[in-house]
């Protein structure tokens, strides 16, 4: 066998003898793994990065016209609002009679008196009757008729609702209460009319509402017709009504069409009517008929051009980092392994990368001494390996505060369209606060009513009523004429003792503390007394949520009474858009306007009535990044790549730092101390990679140094050191913790002998 053939096999089998680990350890690891993140990120970039979004490479109809996102989700916040306050106006009256079962009107025994007492109570019931459900006769009636055939057959056993519809005219609700006492198996059946939202119609969006039973049959519609011809349109309303029947809500969009000269799109939503408290189900769904404008998007690609940017820099850190970096590092393995094994007559190749150069430089003073020559000619190294790391490292940083500063910060711009929009929401979030304050007022009224000639005492029930769990009171008490509590229900109240005003109505108590004070209060009949209704703030907020956005509710002087997300009770508005559209609403002109930043409107919450006298204004701020807009996608997919991108950029740099750099600068130090004279010391692999195969070999050198060349080509234990190997060995068999550093670096020493096999 010659010679060479010799020296290979025996590097061959001192290579088998230390292991080196696969991924994530490696030189080259790090640099491979870096690049195929960049161009995923590429790809990222160049495709998601589209105002069409990467659908439109395979779908045509994406460079269509669309329905903006933000104008189908408000679409379907309004119709779950409008759900919800149909479920509200349908279990009013079975509230109502919640709290008249507290109050001993029913203890009378006299039909007539019991309806007649009722009926002045609560002056919003169309008709109420006392119903022999056996016999199916009326006993006793006030009012308008009610149908009370609709109940037969229905098994009521609690409180239960039930939808009537009349044909051109509102829908009723039965609300039938089961008897007790001398009256047990009779019903109490009120019917009220169910609230439309005919008021709340968006008129320049051809809206349409419509109720639906779960079998399909249109209950009631109010705004613009369907026509039964336009077949899409009708599609998409039977498809609505059969997902609302299922319980589910969601939104619809249909094909544009030429109307008017613009392209205009069906939008239907629907929401089902869940009413809670009461027996049985409404079995009604809302749905919502609109037709929105759509918003040309033009197909473009300001994506490409980065993401080529990226590609570039991509392939030119990683084919620099090999050159530089991960192949010298492994030509230097190869010689030193070569040394190692004896094989020594062929000169170590320098490398020009400083760290690498280290290494090179003692290697090659090794081999020279063990054939006892002179050592080839050093070479100047030029170059750092962490330079061209950090190099690498700031140019793809560069490029993430590029696509930042230019994508990452472009405005959207805002259909008129969606102003509209938001600002319809405005109003109606607005009239639906206005109606619970007027509300909790009439609750009030009706209780004073039922409490004519009773003993604060004797309301409690229905107190307790009023200010239950799911009530919009936080506390409802009786105060004196001095203001002073004389009877309290729910929580601690937190008006400050005092007169109260005289009549009935709504006030705000206060405009500094802790918490804003609002309530409603009215006289009872034949006493001092008044009944006062403290609201529950957090729960007027979430009446407002409907509109979108952040929303806040502030009182004459611009301080926040109720807001959506996290306040400062009566914090100032401070935002100069806000203010102005206040201060317009308050003056009762149009408040909506779009800045670079956001949707703002504002609404004020009654020109008359109760409520008129609070004199607050709703005003709402839709975050421009937050509506569905194509620009909107472009620059959340720019910030994205750009954050990604400065991930990876850090990722890259430090670990080749703390993979690569510092544990080849701590072998080139070992080196050259070895290469110095001092080959006393142990050179501990410290990894399971090339350097550390590089490391073993120098070790190898070392003790060759010591020993002679017969050293060269095994690896073997260092000599010198077996007392304290030993000693090492049995505190590893113990379990031992070492006792000091260079314990621990020779315990991880032995460890990877014992896996090498030596």
């Amino acid at each position: 066998m010659n010679r060479p053939k010799q020296h290979e096999d025996r590097a061959a089998r001192l290579r088998a003898q230390i292991p080196e680990a696969g991924f994530p350890r490696g030189v080259g690891v790090a640099s491979a793994t870096t690049f195929v993140l960049l161009l995923l990120i590429a790809a990222f970039t160049a495709l998601y990065l589209s105002t069409a979004g990467p659908l439109s490479l395979i779908r045509a109809d994406d460079q269509a016209g669309r329905v903006s996102d933000e104008v189908t989700a408000g679409q379907q916040r309004t119709t779950a609002g409008l759900a919800q306050s149909v479920a509200t106006s349908a279990t009013a009256a079975a509230g109502d009679l919640q709290v008249a079962a507290g109050s001993g009107v029913f203890d009378t025994a006299d039909d007539t008196a019991l309806l007649t007492r009722l009926g002045e109570t609560y002056e919003d019931w169309r008709g109420v009757v006392v119903y022999d459900l056996a016999s199916q006769k009326v006993l006793a009636t006030r009012g308008e008729p009610v149908p009370v055939e609709t109940l037969r057959g229905v098994a009521v056993g609690n409180l239960t609702v039930r939808p009537v519809a009349r044909p051109g005219d509102t829908p009723l609700v039965l609300t039938a209460l089961p008897l007790t006492g001398a009256r047990a198996g009779k019903l109490l059946v009120v019917s009220t009319a169910l609230r439309t939202a005919a008021g709340d119609l968006d008129k320049g969006a051809q809206q349409q509402i419509r109720l639906v039973t779960t079998d399909g049959a249109v209950l009631h519609t109010s705004g613009s017709d369907v026509a039964a011809t336009d077949r899409p349109a009708q599609e998409l309303l039977s498809r609505a009504a059969t997902a609302a029947a299922a319980a589910q809500s969601g939104v619809l969009t249909g094909e544009a069409v030429a109307e008017k000269g613009k392209e205009l799109a069906p939008v239907v939503s629907y929401a089902p009517v869940s009413p809670a408290g009461i027996g049985g189900s409404l079995g009604l769904s809302v749905v919502s008929f609109s037709r929105f404008p759509v918003e040309a998007v033009p197909v473009r690609w300001p994506g490409l051009i980065p993401a080529a940017a990226l590609l570039v820099l991509a392939v030119a850190g990683f084919v620099l980092l090999r050159r530089t970096v991960v192949a010298p590092i492994r030509r230097l393995r190869t010689d030193a392994l070569a040394v190692a094994a004896g094989a020594l007559g062929k000169p170590v190749r320098q490398s020009r990368i400083s760290e690498v150069n280290r290494v090179t430089t003692a290697v090659e003073r090794y081999r020279s001494k063990l054939r006892r020559r002179k050592p080839t000619r050093k070479v100047r190294p030029f170059l750092s390996a962490q330079l061209v790391i950090v190099l690498v490292a700031l140019a793809l940083l560069g490029w993430s505060g590029a696509v930042a500063a230019t994508l990452g910060r472009q405005h959207a711009e805002v259909s008129p369209t969606m102003l509209s929009e938001h600002g319809v929401r405005v109003t109606r979030s607005a009239d639906t606060l206005r109606r619970s304050l007027a509300e909790g007022l009439t609750d009030l009224q009706s209780v004073a009513r039922l409490g004519r000639g009773k003993q604060p005492d004797q309301l409690r029930g229905m107190l307790d009523r009023l200010a239950g769990t799911e009530s919009r009171f936080r506390s409802v008490y009786v105060a004196d004429s001095q203001g002073a509590v004389r009877l309290l229900a729910g929580r601690e109240s937190l008006r400050d003792p005092g007169k109260l005003p005289d009549g009935e109505g709504l006030r705000q108590h206060n405009t500094s503390g802790r918490v804003p004070v609002v309530y409603a209060f009215t006289p009872l009949p034949d006493s001092k007394n008044v009944l006062v209704g403290e609201y529950d703030v957090p729960r007027m907020a979430e009446l407002l949520g409907s509109a979108g956005g952040r929303v806040r509710v502030v009182d004459e002087g611009k301080r926040t009474i109720a807001d959506t997300e996290g306040y400062l009770a009566f914090d100032a508005l401070t935002d100069p858009a806000l203010i102005k559209n206040v201060d317009a609403a308050q003056s009762g002109k149009d408040a909506r306007e779009t800045t670079p930043a956001a949707l703002v409107a504002a609404q004020r919450l009654a020109d008359k009535g109760n409520a008129a006298s609070l004199k607050w204004v709703v005003v709402a701020e839709q975050p421009i990044g937050s509506l569905g807009l194509a620009d909107n996608t472009v620059r959340s997919g720019a910030r994205v790549a750009a954050l990604l991108t400065a991930v990876v950029a850090l990722m890259l740099f430090a670990w080749h730092l703390l993979v690569v750099v510092r544990p080849l600068r701590r072998v080139g130090d070992e080196a050259r101390r070895i290469a110095g004279g001092d080959t006393g010391a142990v050179v501990y692999p410290q990894r399971q990679d090339e350097i550390g195969t590089i490391a073993s070999c120098v070790e190898i050198c070392r003790q060759a140094l010591n020993d002679g060349r017969v050293r060269l080509g095994e690896v073997r234990r260092p000599t010198g050191a077996a007392t304290d190997q030993t000693e090492l060995i049995q505190r590893i068999e113990l379990d031992e913790p070492p006792q000091t550093l260079e314990d621990q670096a020779k315990n991880d020493y032995l460890r990877w002998l014992n896996r090498a096999g030596v």
